[in-house]
């Protein structure tokens, strides 16, 4: 700031202390600080009317409930089916069961079996014929306390095929337990996995990798073996048909839209932090029809999305028609690898 004394007032001065007196008294001035209060008032009084707005439950209408039924099957499993009813969004009730449901079974259009007894862990089950593969199922699905029944079909796929598999190691680290004689320790590397991809066919596979591992009941000198468990291990891949590539994750979701036909080595990458000399790892390979690939597409999103609040909602995939669920078909084959380290 230019701070002026008496002894410093020339003619220049004077007149830039008028041209300040001007400016500040000018009609024109005083024109635009009320414009830019009225302006400021508006947008102010915007803001709280946004802020105070809210949305009446009157605004979501509540669809009647539908029937919802889930299966998956294959050729070595029996039949198994879950019934229940769809819930609104704004609904946070656990899921109804409807025990009262009838299950028609079809094989390329002709009956197989009713089914009408739940069991007591609420699931409807059949024993008898098996699917086979590239048969076509259906069912048909009613209850008295519904208007209308639901339908589903699916083809049962070709069980995939695993050429060749191998391990490359990039990093490890092993302990070596003397009391209990075995190795331990954390291993990262890939799976080099060449699979056989069926010609002129859209196939879509999930890809899951274990081991069984020993639970035992205590850890004391005499331990005692309980059961073995299946043990999923982390693994991720960055190649351009893995569908659902994330930092880590227990299964991989694949198509051929590019290798159609081939003989395709796939390249996975895992971390093992129960790793052990010589263990035996199962490579499983799953091939999924497009409804259940889509379905397991659309849960994989809508997971990965449940803690951004940007994100947008996900659509779970059904096949269902007139109601919800998934009646998905698979085949799986299982490729043993023994480590080499």
């Amino acid at each position: 700031m230019l701070f002026t004394t008496p002894d410093t007032i020339t003619e220049s001065s004077t007149q830039s202390f008028a041209d300040c007196r001007l400016s500040k008294y000018h009609p024109s001035k005083k024109l635009f600080m009320k414009n830019s209060i009225f302006n400021l008032f508006i947008l102010i009084s915007l803001v709280l009317v946004g802020c105070e707005t809210t949305e009446k439950i009157d605004d979501f209408p509540l669809r009647p409930s539908k029937l919802v039924v889930n299966c998956y099957f294959n050729t070595d499993s029996t039949w198994k089916f879950q019934v229940s009813k769809s819930l609104s969004v704004l609904d946070n009730a656990e899921i109804k069961l409807i025990r009262n449901a009838n299950i028609k079974l079809y094989k390329e259009g002709e009956l197989l079996n009713t089914i009408s007894s739940i069991g007591a862990d609420g699931w409807y089950r059949s024993p008898e014929n098996f699917p086979e593969e590239g048969k076509e199922y259906s069912i048909e699905v009613t209850s008295p306390d519904f208007k209308d029944g639901i339908q589903a079909k699916d083809v049962v796929p070709v069980k995939p095929s695993i050429l060749n598999a191998g391990i490359i190691v990039t990093d490890s680290s092993f302990y070596d337990h003397g009391y209990y004689y075995y190795s331990y320790g954390y291993v990262k590397g890939s799976f080099e996995i060449t699979l056989a991809d069926q010609m002129n066919v859209s196939n879509y596979y999930q890809l899951k990798i274990y081991y069984m591992d020993s639970v035992f009941n205590n850890y004391t000198e005499e331990r005692e073996f309980s059961h073995l468990q299946k043990s999923l291990i982390s693994i991720t891949s960055e190649d351009m048909n893995v569908e659902n590539s994330r930092e880590y994750g227990t299964s991989l979701l694949i198509n051929d839209y590019m290798i159609d036909g081939q003989n395709y080595t796939l390249s996975v990458d895992f971390d093992d932090w129960n790793a052990m000399r010589k263990k035996e790892y199962l490579i499983e390979l799953t091939s999924i029809t497009r409804s259940g690939y889509l379905y397991r597409k659309t849960i994989d999103e809508s997971n990965n999305s449940r803690n951004d609040p940007f994100a947008e909602p996900v659509m779970i995939y059904s096949n269902v028609s007139n109601g919800f669920g998934i009646f998905s078909a698979y085949s799986s084959g299982i490729y043993s690898l023994v480590a080499p380290f």
